[in-house]
Parts: C-alpha cells; structure tokens; sequence
C-alpha cells in the first residue's frame, strides 16, 4: 500500500506543477504585446486628411486596432503645429506621438524624443502650368508660391529655402493656402507654382495633376540648392508618373526629398514607445534596417530615445517590455536587472553578516561552557555536571562569583539571540540557526541554575524567556 500512496501523491504534485505552470503562462500572456496592443491608448498628431501624414499614421492606427490596440490619428495643419502641440500638451498628456519632416525646429525645452525615421522619404514638389517654362531658378523673379497652409511643415521649408540669399533677391512673393486650392489657384493662372512636400505617390498629388493639367518645375540648379541642406537629397520623379497617356511629367525630373520623423513627449511612456516602434516596424519592413537616422537637421534638436536605441540595436523589444509592459511603465529594464542585482548582492550581505553574528555568539558560549566545566570537573556533558551534589562544586566564594558572573553572560547571550531571531534583517532560515544557539545556552543556564540552587540567596537571578 505505500508504495501506490507515494505514486498517487507523485501524482497529484506533478498536477499540481502543471497546473501551476499553466497559471502562469496564462498570466503572462495576458499581458503580451506580441499579438495583443490592447493597452495601447494614444494618439498621434499628423497633417491634413488629404496628406501622406495622416494616410501613414491611418495605417499604422489601423494595424493596432486589429490587434486591439487604439491608436488615434489626428489631424493638423502640418508639422510645425505638430511640434508645439506636442510641446504645450506634455502636461494634459492629451498626444504622445507626431509626424514631422526633418528640419522642423524643435525647441530643446521641448523636450520631445526622437522615436525614428519613417523609411519612405517626402518628396518636395513644385508644380506649375505646362506652358510656362522655368528652367533656373531665376525664371522664378517676381513669381507667386503657394506654399501651404500656415502651420504646415511645406510653408516652413518654403520659407527657409527662399531665405537663401541667393534666392531672395527674386522677390518672390509666398502665399499660405489649403493643398488643392493652391493647385487650383495655379491652373487659373492667380498662383505662378503651388508647393507640395508629400510621398509622390500620394492619391493627392496624383488627383491635382490631372485635374489641373500641372506639370512639375524642376529647375536645373536645383542640385546646388540642395547641396546646402545637408537633411535634403535629391530624387527623380520618372515620366509619365502622374499620367502616362498625357505624359506628366514629359521627362524624368529631380525634385529634393526629406526624410519623416516620429516624435513622442514625455507623456508617452515606454510601453506605448515600444507599440508604436513595433507597428511601425510592422508597417514598413525597412523600417528598422534605416535607422537609427545618421542626421537630421540641426534644428530638430530632439535625441533619439534610450526605447528607440534599444530597439534598432537588436531589432525587437526585450522580454520584459514584450510580456509585461505596465511593469516597464514603472521602471526601464535595464533598472530591474540593476534592482535585481543589488537586491542579490543586500541579500549576500545580510547572510554574511548573520553568519558572523552566529559565529561571535557560537564562540562565546563555548568560551563561557569550557570556563563552567573548570569549575564543575564533572564531565563533559550537562548532564554529568548536574548529577554531582552541587554544595561539592561551588562552595567556595570565588567559585560562584565566577559562576553567577559566567551566568549573566550567558544570559546576556541568550538574549542576543533573541533579539537576532525578531529581526526583519535577519535572513529567513537563518532564524533555527539562531534558535538552536539559544537551545544550546538555555542548558547551560539550566546546568548553572541547578548548581546555584542551593546558594540562590547568595547570588542573582532569576532566569526569564
């Protein structure tokens, strides 16, 4: 019969284990990432309807709700809205996330991180009507731009472009307007160009250049205007992109492309950091092979974050920011393994010192008991010692001074461990340890005591627990 009582206790243990183990990974999977953005609720700041902002952040947004996530794409007149959004909003911590194209300025009180660069570049178009000619720049003396709405990241480049002292001194005239009222305002001839910094694939784009019968104006010295702005680079747009029956443009043309910037303030916190590089990183599969960015423009003055360095450097969240991201939220990772070593090496500490207290004490009581049975001489155990008529062993008056004083040390000793056993530094286990000391003294008072019986009246004590 015992051997099937083991069996079957074998058993139920190794249900219980099972069982256990499938707690837990049930917990743990409760709060991963990897399929589940469920505790994602953030928002992201992007551009106009009609932009290659809010079509990007609308993907992305997409993406986390199909996996339960919310996501939030909202629209704005461009990046420098974005920027100081962002920046005012910290403390209502409405919006974590925005767009914004390179060589936006962000103030460094702003305190806005970078989280990446989106792979696919914008594209800076000018487009114009195909009957008029401009081939420099200097074709453009006394033109009107439309450059965007005010707030648009397009108007800002705009301006900064023809602050050029080269190109100020053509006068031209820039003017603020919603995107397809500008292509408009071209085809009737009150606009001379209408600026665009969006993808060139934009159904947008697309739709005001055929609408409109524009054309993109590509000046030839285009390239030494780039050369300036080391966050600019040159592209080609192939003919007939825009319409091949029409042929638009008629020939392959080089316009200047920027790169796009995912920002975050301090109101995101690391968790929804890390779901949105994962999305994003989901969204466009060159995602993490391009970046880090090597530059940005020195104005956007926003240093990649310490989520985003981690990310790029191994290609994928830690374990810890992957199945328990609220823990993250309280403290980085690297900060738990920090938390987790010096918890370790306190607790190293505390049984080495524990162990040296057991040792003082240990020690002490064998001094005490080797100086007991000098006086006694009646054997080595207590139970020798206390078979002896005790009037034989302590009658002379040094003798029990000796004794009554071995007796307060001893009791001195017992207390030692007592104190040591209710301590909250004592480390668990080491508590028997200490009670097996005492277990120890307690005898040796009980030896004394029994000896000092007949002189009680002589001496001190009355022995307490």
């Amino acid at each position: 019969m015992l051997p099937a009582a083991m069996h079957g206790k074998g058993l139920v243990r190794a249900a219980i284990l099972l069982l256990a183990g499938a707690v837990i990974a049930a917990v743990a999977a409760a709060f991963g990432i990897v399929h589940d953005y469920g505790y994602l609720h953030a928002s992201i700041l992007t551009g106009s309807p009609e932009g290659w902002y809010y079509s990007l952040a609308s993907g992305v947004a997409d993406r986390a709700r199909h996996e339960h996530g919310s996501l939030v794409a909202v629209t704005t007149a461009g990046s420098v809205e974005n920027v100081s959004r962002l920046a005012a909003g910290r403390g209502h911590c409405r919006e974590m996330f925005a767009l914004i194209q390179d060589g936006i300025p962000v103030p460094a009180d702003a305190r806005l991180e970078l989280l990446g660069r989106v792979p696919e570049p914008e594209t800076l178009l000018l487009l114009g009507r195909s009957d008029r000619a401009i081939s420099t720049f200097s074709d453009l003396r006394g033109a009107s731009i439309g450059i965007g709405p005010e707030g648009s990241g397009t108007a800002y480049l705009m301006r900064q472009l023809f602050q050029d002292p080269d190109l100020r001194e053509l006068g031209v005239r820039l003017s603020q307007h919603q995107l397809p009222e500008q292509a408009a305002l071209v085809a009737r001839k009150q606009l001379d160009v209408a600026a665009f910094v969006m993808q060139e694939d934009a159904p947008l784009l697309r739709g005001v250049v055929r609408e409109n019968d524009l054309d993109i104006v590509a000046p030839e010295d285009l390239r030494g205007l780039v050369a300036r702005y080391p966050w600019l680079s040159l592209g080609t747009i192939a003919a007939g992109r825009y319409d091949l029956v029409r042929r638009i443009p008629a020939a392959d043309k080089q316009v200047a492309q920027l790169a796009t910037l995912v920002v975050a303030n301090q109101c995101a916190q690391r968790a929804d950091r890390i779901a949105l590089l994962m999305l994003l990183a989901a969204q466009f599969p060159r995602f993490v092979h391009n970046n880090p960015p090597g530059a940005t423009a020195a104005a956007t003055v926003a240093p990649l974050a310490p989520e985003a360095v981690q990310f790029f450097r191994t290609g994928q969240p830690e374990v810890a920011d992957r199945y328990f991201p609220w823990l993250v939220n309280l403290m980085s990772p690297v900060y738990w393994v920090y938390l987790v070593m010096a918890v370790t090496v306190l607790f190293n500490v505390l049984k080495g010192l524990s162990r040296f207290r057991l040792w003082r004490i240990d020690s002490a009581r064998e001094k005490l008991e080797t100086a007991l049975k000098k006086i006694v001489d009646r054997g080595p155990t207590h139970a020798q010692m206390r078979s002896a008529p005790a009037e034989s062993m302590v009658a002379a008056p040094e003798q029990r001074a000796v004794a009554h004083s071995i007796l307060e040390q001893l009791t001195a000793l017992r207390l030692r461990c007592q104190r040591q056993v209710a301590s909250i530094v004592t480390p668990m286990g080491d508590e028997m340890f200490y009670r097996y000391q005492q277990a120890l003294i307690d005898e040796a008072i009980t030896t004394l005591a029994a000896i000092l019986a007949p002189n009680a009246a002589t001496g001190p004590t009355e022995i307490k627990n």
